[in-house]
């Protein structure tokens, strides 16, 4: 597993040496239920395809526009 993430105001990729989270418990455990809905719909994806994606911004409506992103990006190799 690779992370990638933007600096504030900028628009080159980077690779990331550490993430951290910092949030409440029912922030995490919107986030667990996140990871295994992506896990189950990804799973089922990837038998036709190389690669997807999903955004945890489309998932969580109630999540903050001001927030980063979380996107998990899945491949079959």
């Amino acid at each position: 597993m690779r992370t990638f993430g933007y600096q504030k105001d900028r628009d080159e990729l980077i690779e990331l040496r550490e993430v951290s989270i910092i949030s409440t418990i029912a922030e995490l455990e919107n986030i667990i239920q996140f990871l295994q809905e992506t896990k189950e719909l990804h799973s089922k994806f990837l038998l036709e395809n190389e690669s997807c994606h999903s955004h945890y911004r489309d998932w969580d409506t109630a999540w903050k526009n001001d927030f980063g992103d979380i996107i998990v990006v899945t491949t079959s190799k």
